[in-house]
């Protein structure tokens, strides 16, 4: 841990800043103390593809830290974010000589990947409702964890999540509203039946 921390750097980020950028050099690792944040891919056309957000404790890894790469995803601030970056060097040395580091950090990457490779799986495979309900239900169980839950992200931002346009997010959110599945309140968001999204979900 004294080797982590003794170069580590603490950095603050307002909401709307950017914490790394796409197709730049991978050096550091960042774990996050504080703050909500979106990884997404940039793509053509100024079209984004929300595939995680992070809070309190996560870790993003970014590229290969053994090979210097490219990150492959751009991370920004969605609220304010206390975050420390540290040194991927600092990383490889533990990983050598330290075996229960590696296989924790190892599982950690593991969590990352597969996390964003289920959200992948379920933005290509799935129907309109099937993407919006995934999206609110990973919204309340996995990163507010209460019921109602206010939410930071815009709309777009939302339907930017669910591989969706604006106007295609609002409507099945509003036909979820008119449903009784879910209620809103400006940013507020209430779970109004869980199991009616789950089904959706699960059926696509």
């Amino acid at each position: 841990m004294d080797m982590l921390v003794q170069n580590k750097q603490e950095v603050r980020f307002r909401t709307g800043e950017t914490i790394f950028k796409q197709n730049t050099g991978s050096s550091h690792i960042i774990c996050f103390r504080k703050g909500i944040a979106k990884v997404y891919v940039e793509g053509d056309n100024h079209k984004n593809l929300i595939v995680k957000i992070v809070k309190d404790s996560d870790i993003i890894v970014s590229g290969e830290i053994l090979t210097q790469s490219l990150r492959p995803f751009t991370v920004t601030a969605v609220t304010d974010v206390e975050c420390c970056f540290i040194d991927s060097a600092r990383i490889v040395e533990l990983l050598f000589s330290n075996l229960h580091f590696t296989l924790a950090f190892l599982e950690k990457y593991h969590q990352q990947s597969h996390q964003m490779f289920n959200t992948l799986v379920m933005l290509t495979q799935k129907y309109m409702p099937g993407k919006v309900a995934d999206t609110l239900l990973r919204l309340k169980n996995d990163i507010f964890l209460q019921n109602p839950f206010y939410i930071p992200f815009s709309r777009q931002e939302l339907a930017d999540m669910s591989a969706m346009t604006k106007e295609s997010f609002v409507r099945v959110l509003s036909e979820f509203k008119d449903s009784g599945l879910v209620a809103t309140h400006g940013k507020s968001f209430e779970i109004l039946d869980e199991e009616g999204l789950v089904a959706l979900s699960r059926n696509g």
